[in-house]
C-alpha cells in the first residue's frame, strides 16, 4: 500500500498523505490533522501515522522475504520493538 513520492511524505501503512517532509529526504513529517504530532519511522524505513499502519508496513515486509511464510504474522522480536516505540503515545 506504501507509495513513495518525491514531494509528499505518505503513511507506509495507511497511504495517508502526512506534512511536512518525505522520508527520504530528512527531516520530520507530522499528521495531516489537528495537533497529533510527528509520527513515527517504521523498522524498514518510511513513515507510519499509527501502531496499526506500523504493524500493517512491517508484516508486508517480512512477508515478502524468502523463508517467511505469508500469514505467520510478525517474529516476536519486531513485535516488541513496535509495543516499544508505541508505548509512550
Amino acid at each position: 500500500m506504501y507509495s513513495c513520492t518525491d514531494t509528499t511524505p505518505v503513511c507506509r501503512g495507511c497511504g495517508k498523505v502526512l506534512r511536512g517532509n518525505p522520508y527520504w529526504k530528512g527531516g520530520l513529517a507530522y499528521h495531516p490533522i489537528g495537533d497529533k504530532g510527528e509520527v513515527k519511522v517504521c523498522h524498514f524505513g518510511g513513515w507510519v501515522c499509527s501502531e496499526s499502519c506500523d504493524v500493517r508496513a512491517c508484516r508486508e515486509q517480512e512477508e515478502s522475504m524468502p523463508g517467511h511464510g505469508a500469514g505467520t504474522g510478525l517474529s516476536r522480536d519486531l513485535r516488541a520493538q513496535i509495543e516499544r516505540r508505541w508505548s509512550g503515545s
